[in-house]
């Protein structure tokens, strides 16, 4: 089963009894991560029992294939069904789900969140074409959706937002769903007990939030700048943010430029590639893309991937080394960045 970007948030509130293999994917980290936990919440029935949810790396079913099966056929120590949660991460865990995929397992559902993933790209295909499982595509939110989770929001707050305060919002947000909830969850709070949230709100606290040290960070690193990319990220941290989030942004910009680029490549302006590629770019950030765009090529930034991934995985495992890790990997991308120019 083929689930589309737009049906799926109202697909991870009630999936089909009968589906137990789930793949979530896109270039929406934050989504895939907010849908993928729906999903785990349906299949739990509204039990949060820990117990009952396995999370496994990509990297470790990779290694060791036959971890899944055993997994999935154990029996729950206190009963009930079971979710078993695969951050694929690249990794190809075909193998690991073959046996389950011949022998669906009982009362344990499967759940796999990846990145991107081209039509036709094998795990994909794997979901999409059997019977028992769904294939959950994430990608940033566009005006319709980005709509219905201001008001979603809104409603829990009791506030009211306007129209045209809404549109002004809408144009700030999109480019990560769980960005977007913060975002929307810090202006309701500021809002709290006044019944309506006002132009002024959003330009107090979501305006502020769009540019950031982070978004500098990145955008010296793709520059090539790296004595301005390091400068950056210390104050990113001094401010509370996290290696994770770094790289993961890291990637989305990536990812971002990759699918921009890729489209410029078949022919067509930068507009008409940001429309076709779906891609958000607030206004201030316009600028920073369009100098990388013309800098990086997609094979160049397709090469930046794997080192990413691993910087990530090392930050998981070292959590002490976590933005030692974040910060080289800002240094190889200017390098590249510099090697590409000259």
């Amino acid at each position: 089963m083929i689930v589309s970007n737009h049906a799926a948030d109202q697909f991870v509130r009630r999936p089909p009894p009968d589906i137990v293999f789930f793949l979530v994917y896109g270039n929406d980290e934050g989504l895939i991560r907010e849908r993928a936990g729906k999903l785990v919440a349906a299949a739990l029935g509204g039990n949060p029992d820990p117990l009952r949810l396995v999370r496994l790396d990509g990297e470790i079913l990779a290694e060791d294939p036959g971890r899944l099966s055993d997994e999935a056929r154990a029996i729950s120590m206190f009963g009930g069904s079971r979710v078993i949660w695969i951050e694929a991460r690249g990794q190809d865990i075909t193998a690991a789900l073959e046996p389950l995929l011949q022998e669906p397992p009982v009362e344990c559902t499967i759940i796999v969140t990846a990145g991107s993933l081209k039509k036709g790209a094998e795990l994909r295909s794997v979901f999409e074409r059997l019977p028992r499982a769904a294939s959950v595509g994430c990608y940033p939110d566009e005006g319709r959706a980005i709509a219905a989770v201001i008001e979603e929001e809104a409603r829990a707050a009791n506030l009211r937002v306007p129209p045209g305060v809404r549109e002004a919002l809408s144009d700030l947000l999109g480019a990560d769903r769980m960005t977007t909830r913060n975002e929307i969850a810090k202006l309701m709070l500021y809002a709290r007990g006044r019944g309506e949230v006002t132009a002024e709100d959003v330009q107090a606290i979501v305006s502020e939030a769009a540019p950031s040290m982070l978004d500098e960070a990145i955008g010296a690193a793709f520059d090539g700048d790296a004595r301005a990319a390091d400068k950056a990220a210390q104050r990113y941290f001094a401010d509370g943010g996290d290696a994770s989030g770094l790289l993961g942004a890291a990637v989305r910009h990536a990812l971002l430029l990759h699918r921009v680029r890729a489209e410029m490549e078949v022919g067509g302006g930068l507009d008409g590639a940001l429309k076709s590629a779906r891609a958000r770019v607030h206004f201030q950030q316009r600028a920073a893309v369009e100098r990388h765009i013309v800098r990086w090529s997609t094979s160049r930034l397709a090469k930046l991937f794997p080192p990413l991934r691993a910087a990530s995985a090392r930050a998981r495992r070292e959590p002490n080394l976590a933005e030692a890790a974040s910060l080289r990997a800002l240094w190889a991308i200017s390098s590249s960045s510099r090697r590409g120019a000259a």
